[in-house]
């Protein structure tokens, strides 16, 4: 399978909430903002939630911190994977708050959704003060469609934002679920802390670029 890795553009965005999706359907915190009980009987909670997510994404995508690339197989055209990148703010540059996404959103524990970002949030001001990831390229999401995993496009599309971040002398920064730990490991990052997220363990993890250690 060819295979080209290219920036993100808005028309993707869609294609990369899917992919997402697939990827992290059995993900421990996939499973606690969206718990059955909170699911609609004719299926319209998951669009919802689909119309919702493309709604963050566009958010996110229009940030100027933000780099969104895919991996996309070349016979077919098709998206099969995506990572989003937040790259370090300069001395010179403001960081754009991003504003939540204003939809009143059935399928989803709300609490659940506070407590994941709160959790996120203090790992980043403990790791790295009251600036957080401002000075660090921070890999905010990284996955591959479940029919194209174990073939290498998650290391490809990790080592782009790696190698960026290294000719700028930039650290990087991300936190990895229980699958992705070993992928990370293999490309230089070492824990930080491990901390639980809805019961499972997840890692904080930084592969450090930067002349000061």
């Amino acid at each position: 399978m060819g295979l080209n890795l290219r920036a993100a553009t808005e028309a993707d965005l869609a294609d990369i909430v899917d992919v997402s999706t697939a990827a992290f359907e059995a993900d421990a915190i996939m499973r606690r903002l969206t718990p059955s009980h909170l699911q609609a009987p004719d299926g319209s909670s998951i669009q919802a939630l689909r119309q919702w997510r493309i709604a963050r994404k566009i958010v996110r995508f229009r940030a100027e911190r933000t780099i969104m690339m895919v991996a996309v197989d070349d016979e077919g055209g098709k998206i099969v994977g995506y990572s989003i990148w937040q790259r370090p703010v300069g001395d010179d540059e403001e960081e754009e708050e991003q504003q939540p996404t204003q939809m009143t959103l059935t399928g989803v524990d709300q609490d659940a959704y506070a407590e994941l970002h709160r959790i996120l949030g203090e790992d980043e001001r403990e790791s790295f003060g009251d600036r957080g990831t401002k000075d660090i390229w921070h890999l905010a999401s990284i996955g591959v469609h479940p029919q194209y995993q174990k073939r290498g496009i998650g290391k490809i599309l990790l080592n782009w934002g790696v190698q960026e971040a290294s000719k700028q002398g930039k650290d990087c920064y991300l936190v990895a679920t229980p699958t992705g730990v070993a992928l990370y490991r293999a490309a230089g990052f070492e824990n930080v802390r491990t901390m639980e997220i809805f019961g499972t363990p997840h890692v904080s993890m930084r592969k450090r670029h930067s002349i000061l250690k």
